[in-house]
């Protein structure tokens, strides 16, 4: 995953940002996008790298023209999250955060490519945000506890997540979460410095 923004080879530019064009951009931008954006639950396409920096070049024209739409910022996110660029992907889901503050999958998705990009501290105060926004959801409980588990604070992730467990008992994701950090806290398994470190 690497630091750099995706850059666009698409063969237009888009120079008309006025207001009547915005919601015609955001569809365009939409239907370039959507197929690949990661969504628990459905199938991983691989990505059209060429289909998805065009459907960004639409949704930095609909920033431009409305800097307060948090869902472009959030969409061109998951973009750059498809794209494998977790630094642009940190950034524009930082934007989408700093509008939406009250929406738990911006705040997940923001979480997700702090620990991405190691700033473990970071994720622990968003996982923490989220998890006040929807609180005892087991998944959002599972998610703190690995920003938890990738800060160091190994006793507070296995709390967590097994509280989240406590919740449901037939959540198989907490159950693989737990497992990973009593092998972390036993030895078995190295101390995850990023997000990354956690699907080896």
């Amino acid at each position: 995953m690497g630091l750099f923004s995706a850059r666009s080879n698409s063969n237009f530019e888009i120079t008309n940002f006025s207001m009547e064009k915005h919601d015609e951009y955001y569809q365009k931008g939409f239907a370039c996008i959507d197929p690949y954006v990661q969504l628990h639950g459905r199938p991983s396409r691989r990505p059209n790298i060429d289909k998805i920096k065009e459907g960004i070049n639409y949704l930095d024209a609909v920033t431009k023209i409305n800097p307060d739409n948090w869902a472009a910022f959030w969409l061109k996110g998951k973009a750059h999250q498809a794209l494998g660029y977790s630094g642009s992907a940190y950034i524009e889901f930082k934007k989408a955060f700093d509008i939406e503050k009250e929406n738990a999958d911006v705040a997940r998705e923001l979480m997700i490519e702090a620990l991405n990009l190691g700033k473990g501290e970071e994720g622990v105060e968003i996982g923490k945000h989220a998890l006040s926004l929807n609180p005892n959801n087991p998944g959002l409980m599972g998610n703190l506890g690995l920003a938890y588990l990738v800060n160091g604070e190994i006793d507070n992730a296995e709390n967590i997540v097994e509280e989240a467990i406590s919740i449901d008992p037939q959540d198989a994701i907490n159950k693989q979460i737990l497992n990973i950090i009593r092998e972390v806290k036993s030895g078995k398994r190295p101390q995850p410095k990023k997000y990354s470190d956690l699907m080896n």
